[in-house]
Formats: structure tokens, C-alpha cells, sequence
């Protein structure tokens, strides 16, 4: 008896030896995965109806890349898993994983394969068949909604994960691949209204639906059409903006008084294939007068309150109550600076107006 136990207690001790050793190899296996994978994206801004077919998740344009490498000796097998998550810009609520894609097991040969969404189809042959698919419906409504009556995928942030997957390993998960997409479709001059008298420091408001727009200003002498002026090289000024709606004049060529000047804002968009989509203002008009009502300190005093205004209304009714005004001296770290540049400076604070602290003394 006492032998029997002996070797069953040695038996035992050799089991778990060999399983501890095959945990060992497995543990190792999937530490030491010969899989990897990079997705790169084309920078679009739109994608129009007959770009892509979300009821079957392909496409005829480009959209991703992905580099595959198999530091295996042999050929393996892996599926390629996509979700998708769309959150409009209309505000409506976001579908996370509107869009389920698992691939068929394709093969991958020792070194580098590419694969683009130009591989993924349902025809099999060379390219990377659909093993399951699957489209919210409440998102595939709204989308294909708006795509259907504007050609374009309506605006928002469309978050494509990219997962490679392998029975004999784990493949690490790529970073979510975003394409912001924008589907502008007006642009409105709001001011200075069209034939509006302006001192030479106009404030420019306008009205866009899309992220990156350029503001033009040209001179308009007599006897020129708004169109012709407006193609008149150099231009007054020529700046792009970046989610914003208004512009104080500066950094172009200072604009003179007596004289009549033309301005449009074009938005654009960059769409599949390169190729970039404009949508443009009319023509607005505005003369700088002789005699302008208000002066630069004036503009720039509108400027500093259109930009802090609502964090600091306190401040900006002490102003107006007490009769203040600008003197006309502009300090920035010691040194002196002019009126074009502080405006200037103005421009490039919007967009950090909320790092902005004010001081009324």
C-alpha cells in the first residue's frame, strides 16, 4: 500500500510538472505573437453616397491601410473584426458599434501583406470575405436618411476599431481610427452688411456649418465687378480660420479710407480621391469712410468684450458705465505694440479665450 501511494504521489508530481510546462509554452505563445498590425487613414472630410455601401461595408474609395506583418516561417490564418461608432454632429444621440464586420479566415504569408477597405467584399476571389455583418438599424436609418437626401454622410465623428484576430495568439488592438466628417452647405455674410460704411479695423462675422474656412478681402475700383475684384492678386487679405465665426481685420494690408473693398468666405472640405469641395459666400461690399464712426480703439475694445465678454460682464459694465476708454497705448512684456498687431494677437486669443484671465484697474 505504502508503495502504491508512493507512486501515485510521484505520478502526480509529474503531471503537474507537464502541466506547468505546457502553461509555460502557451503563456510564451501568446506573449511572443507573430501577428502585428498598423491601420493608417486618408484624411477626408466628406464621403458622398457612391463612396461607400454600409449595407454590405464596401467601398469604392480608399479609406484605411492596413500593414500586416507575419514574423512566422508559415503562412497563418486570422479574421479581421471592425466596429464602427457614429456620433453625429446634430447632437443625436451616439450609436456605439452602429457597425459589427468579422472577415472570413484569410491567409497571411510570411513578411508583409497591405490590406485596404477596397479588399473587403462579398465576391471572394482575392479579396477578404464577410463572415458576419451586422448595422444598427436606428443608426443605418438616420444615416442613410441623410445620405440619401444630401449624396453626403451627414457630419460627425465615425470611430473605426480595427481588431486582428488569431487562434493561436492575441493581437494587440489598434488605436480607434476617426474620420471627423464635415457636409457644409451654406456660408452667410452677416458683417459689416453689404454696403456698410467701416473705419479700416471692420469686425467680420459670418455664418459656416463646416470647421476650416478662408477669409478673402480685396479692393474694388471703379468700374470692376465684385467677381473680378475678388480674383485681383494680391488681396487686401487672405487668412485661414479654424472653427470660427468672426474676424477682426489685421495682418493684411492696412485698408484706407475713401476707398471700396470686396469680401467672400469659402469654405472647404477635402473628399475621397483628393479632390476638394468648396462651398462659397456671395460677394459682400463695404466702404472705409472718411469719417468712420469709431476708431481702432473702439474695434478693439468690441473685440476684447466679444471674446471675454460673457466670462467677465462685471468688468465690461464697469467700462461702459464709467466712460472708459482705450488710450491708444498698446504693452505686451515690456515692449510696444501697434494697432495692427495687437489686433493681431486678438485673433489668435480667441481660440484660447477660456486660458484668458481678466483685470479691470
Amino acid at each position: 500500500m505504502k508503495i502504491n501511494i508512493s507512486v501515485l504521489l510521484k505520478s502526480f508530481r509529474m503531471i503537474a510538472g507537464m502541466c506547468g510546462i505546457l502553461l509555460c509554452v502557451a503563456v510564451t505563445a501568446r506573449a511572443q505573437c507573430p501577428l502585428s498590425m498598423t491601420v493608417n487613414y486618408v484624411p477626408i472630410q466628406q464621403i458622398s453616397l457612391g463612396d461607400i455601401d454600409f449595407e454590405h461595408f464596401e467601398s469604392r474609395a480608399l479609406l484605411f491601410t492596413a500593414a500586416i506583418i507575419n514574423s512566422n516561417p508559415d503562412t497563418v490564418l486570422a479574421q479581421l473584426k471592425i466596429t464602427l461608432s457614429i456620433r453625429l454632429a446634430d447632437g443625436t444621440p451616439p450609436f456605439n458599434e452602429a457597425v459589427n464586420y468579422l472577415s472570413k479566415p484569410f491567409a497571411i504569408a510570411p513578411g508583409l501583406r497591405i490590406i485596404t477597405n477596397l479588399d473587403i467584399s462579398r465576391k471572394g476571389g482575392s479579396h477578404i470575405e464577410t463572415e458576419s455583418f451586422n448595422f444598427n438599424q436606428e443608426a443605418a436609418n438616420k444615416v442613410k436618411g441623410i445620405a440619401l437626401s444630401t449624396g453626403k454622410f451627414p457630419a460627425g465623428d465615425y470611430a473605426f476599431n480595427f481588431t486582428l484576430q488569431n487562434a493561436q495568439c492575441a493581437v494587440n488592438p489598434q488605436p480607434p481610427v476617426l474620420i471627423r466628417l464635415e457636409n457644409p452647405s451654406r456660408v452667410e455674410l452677416r458683417s459689416p452688411r453689404d454696403g456698410e460704411i467701416t473705419n479700416e479695423f471692420p469686425l467680420f462675422e459670418f455664418f459656416h456649418d463646416g470647421e476650416n474656412v478662408v477669409l478673402t478681402v480685396a479692393e474694388k475700383v471703379l468700374g470692376q465687378s465684385r467677381e473680378d475684384a475678388m480674383t485681383r492678386k494680391p488681396p487686401m487679405l487672405e487668412v485661414e480660420l479654424k472653427s470660427q465665426n468672426s474676424y477682426l481685420y489685421s495682418g493684411g494690408r492696412p485698408l484706407e479710407q475713401g476707398k471700396t473693398y470686396v469680401w467672400k468666405v469659402m469654405e472647404k472640405t477635402l473628399s475621397t480621391g483628393g479632390i476638394e469641395a468648396e462651398v462659397s459666400s456671395p460677394v459682400g461690399l463695404f466702404t472705409v469712410s472718411d469719417s468712420p464712426v469709431g476708431g481702432p480703439a473702439d474695434a478693439i475694445l468690441g473685440q476684447i468684450e466679444e471674446i471675454l465678454g460673457h466670462r467677465y460682464p462685471q468688468i465690461f459694465k464697469q467700462i461702459h458705465n464709467g466712460g472708459f476708454n482705450l488710450s491708444g497705448k498698446y504693452v505686451l512684456n515690456g515692449s510696444t505694440l501697434s494697432t495692427a498687431e495687437l489686433l493681431n494677437l486678438l485673433n489668435h486669443l480667441r481660440e484660447k479665450a477660456d486660458d484668458i484671465d481678466l483685470s479691470f484697474e
